[in-house]
């Protein structure tokens, strides 16, 4: 048997809340790689951690900062980075998102290490950045810079990887955020039609259109798990919301046992934001793997896989296209069993087990 190459991984991101990390990782571990990740591990997962990390079959490596959002933890994460890992040994760096291209590039050039860039979304055109023009011109330049030492750049959708491929001049490959395929039967639903929510509670998430929507169907529930940048501002804007409930950040296998409980899964996206424009969540797919229909917006990726699964609807943002679409099908039985057992075909063709042979193919080639 040959030598194992060591990959080195970095995400400004909590390993527990990644879950395209630990599937990547998990692969090229399977497939003859030594892989570590490197992550970000701050207050708003403390007693959350414990309970839900690992073990994985990789190795990950934890760095905590005093700084977490700004100018300054970016800075200095990649400067940590960049020390930590000059005097490691590694065959392939993996940058993810152009939050950790900077210390990644320098490296790759420093000790001509090949370098792939994993793209979980158009980093320099996310809701948070939106009309600062100076910062997007910095994040952009950075990107380029990495995308120029790259040897493999992927994607998690064809419509983004067009699209990064023509803004920074070099091809992306596009690898889906799609979970393992499992058996499953149509499990007992809530007593009451649950809307779930999975995701980081950020800016152009649409929560607050959600929240305003259930105090006009008292008749329904809606879970919200996950937290982010809005989860003190949405918990406040639901505090009179009975049949409102936040669950904060719970482990993948207990976020997997409620998304086969509930009636939709939520995926409405502000259009506004280019990344999101592009995007094709990791949400989207499980829903869909636990045979469970979702609401999404009738943005690209999601308008072309319901045309061809017909395993959810993509709706306008508005407060009554999302109650017409839940009153409709929560009257209309067969209708909705119908995207059920639809989304039950759909998880048969769309899984990490055919999406990570593309995987391994790049990491092959290098």
């Amino acid at each position: 048997m040959g030598h194992k190459k060591n990959i080195i991984i970095a995400i400004t991101g909590h390993i527990i809340t990644d879950q395209r990390i630990i599937r990547i990782a998990s692969s090229l571990q399977a497939n003859q790689y030594n892989v570590t990740v490197y992550y970000r591990s701050y207050f708003k997962h403390q007693g959350t951690e414990k309970k839900t990390i690992g073990p994985y079959p990789f190795k990950i490596k934890k760095m905590t900062f005093l700084f977490n959002k700004g100018v300054l933890f970016y800075s200095l994460f990649n400067l940590r980075l960049l020390l930590l890992l000059l005097f490691k040994r590694a065959n392939i760096y993996c940058a993810v998102d152009s939050d950790t291209l900077l210390a990644f590039t320098l490296l790759s050039k420093i000790k001509n290490v090949p370098l792939v860039y994993d793209a979980h979304e158009y980093f320099a055109e996310v809701p948070e950045l939106e009309n600062k023009i100076r910062k997007k011109a910095i994040w952009h330049w950075i990107t380029q810079k990495g995308v120029q030492q790259s040897c493999a750049r992927y994607t998690v959708s064809e419509s983004l990887a067009l699209v990064l491929s023509e803004r920074y001049k070099a091809p992306f490959e596009t690898i889906r955020n799609v979970p393992s395929y499992k058996d499953k039967d149509i499990h007992i639903k809530f007593s009451r039609p649950t809307i779930l929510y999975q995701g980081a509670l950020n800016k152009g998430r649409e929560l607050e259109l959600l929240i305003k929507t259930m105090e006009q169907l008292p008749e329904f529930d809606c879970l919200i798990v996950g937290e982010g940048d809005l989860s003190i501002a949405l918990r406040e804007q639901s505090k009179n919301s009975t049949n409102v409930q936040f669950l904060g950040l719970l482990s993948p296998d207990k976020i997997k046992t409620i998304t086969q409980k509930v009636f939709f899964g939520y995926n409405l996206l502000d259009a506004k934001s280019l990344s999101y424009y592009y995007s094709l969540s990791n949400k989207y797919f499980d829903y869909m793997q636990a045979g469970v229909p979702s609401i999404s917006s009738a943005l690209p990726e999601y308008e072309l896989l319901n045309r061809k699964w017909v395993c959810g609807l993509c709706i306008p943002n508005t407060e009554t296209d999302l109650i017409n679409c839940l009153k409709k099908y929560a009257n209309d039985h067969l209708a909705y069993e119908k995207l059920q057992q639809n989304a039950l075909l759909a998880s048969l063709n769309n899984n990490w087990e055919i999406e990570s042979q593309k995987l391994v193919q790049i990491y092959t080639a290098i």
